[in-house]
């Protein structure tokens, strides 16, 4: 077992210090408490506001899969509950939920409040923009035209082992069948997007590749070059892509979008279920001319 299989015990400055190695079987629990701001009962997960979980994350806003539906169905917005987060070293889910109180259910936004963003569509040329990496340096979009671009959105502060880190490995497994087929060398590139950029800029960044391995000649991790967001803002809603902070943590969905060499979208893959090789394979593909 080597680092990048650790992130979610040992790579987090959130958890407790001296931690060690686990076998794969593992699984710890923590208990949680919080309140209820979205149930989502055909995807099975529950966006919750919880408290601090000592020495594992402070309080933030994050979905969370059920595996079982009957344990959502007394819920509603805006209810405290407690309950078990359980994590194993690749998922984390809910369990033994127990409602607490009865909350108020929360307003839905008026027709004009909604603010419809640009969807962007595949065959159409993906926008340029200017991010700035890990080594502290400007890299636009558009500097690898020639090349097959693949996407991925990230922050590092992410504890969940099926959100970001597994987002993490999924590309190091990318990239190291990428890198042995030498006919490829040059004609592809990765890029992992964080939207928290004021957390995460170039040192942590660097941090972080390292723990998966990143080769920075083929990996780039990269975030907004103002703290704000505005660039990974107009990305992230053009993808459909859905984050929003609280207490320095985000809750988010999952996208990641391959780019053909003449900067054309080709996919957005949403959620985590994709396989590296199938990505891997897409890479070659693009580059073949296929």
């Amino acid at each position: 077992m080597n680092s990048r299989t650790l992130p979610l015990f040992c790579l987090l400055p959130l958890l407790a210090a001296g931690c060690t190695k686990i076998k794969e079987t593992d699984l710890v629990t923590f208990p949680l408490r919080g309140e209820v701001l979205r149930i989502d009962t055909a995807k099975l997960t529950l966006t919750v506001a919880h408290q601090a979980i000592p020495n594992y994350m402070n309080a933030m806003t994050m979905p969370f899969k059920v595996r079982d539906k009957d344990l959502l169905r007394p819920l509603a917005v805006g209810d405290s509950i407690q309950a078990t987060l359980a994590v194993s070293r690749t998922e984390s889910w809910l369990e033994q939920i127990v409602l607490v109180g009865k909350g108020e259910t929360l307003p839905t936004l008026s027709a004009d409040q909604i603010i419809t963003a640009r969807v962007f569509r595949t065959g159409e040329v993906f926008p340029d923009e200017s991010l700035l990496n890990q080594d502290g340096k400007t890299v636009r979009l558009s500097s690898f035209r020639g090349s097959v671009l693949a996407l991925t959105f990230i922050y590092t502060r992410c504890p969940l082992p099926d959100f970001c880190i597994r987002m993490s490995n999924q590309f190091a497994r990318v990239q190291k069948s990428l890198k042995g087929d030498g006919i490829l060398n040059g004609r592809w590139h990765l890029m992992s997007v964080s939207f928290d950029p004021k957390f995460d800029r170039p040192a942590v960044l660097k941090r972080y590749a390292a723990e998966y391995g990143a080769d920075f000649s083929s990996w780039d991790f990269v975030t907004d070059p103002d703290t704000a967001g505005p660039v990974i803002r107009r990305l992230a809603d053009g993808l459909g892509l859905e984050y929003s902070q609280d207490e320095g943590l985000i809750d988010h969905n999952l996208r990641t979008v391959l780019i053909d060499p003449e900067g054309r979208l080709v996919k957005v893959i949403t959620g985590n279920e994709w396989k590296p090789e199938e990505v891997a394979a897409e890479i070659r593909r693009l580059v073949q001319g296929g």
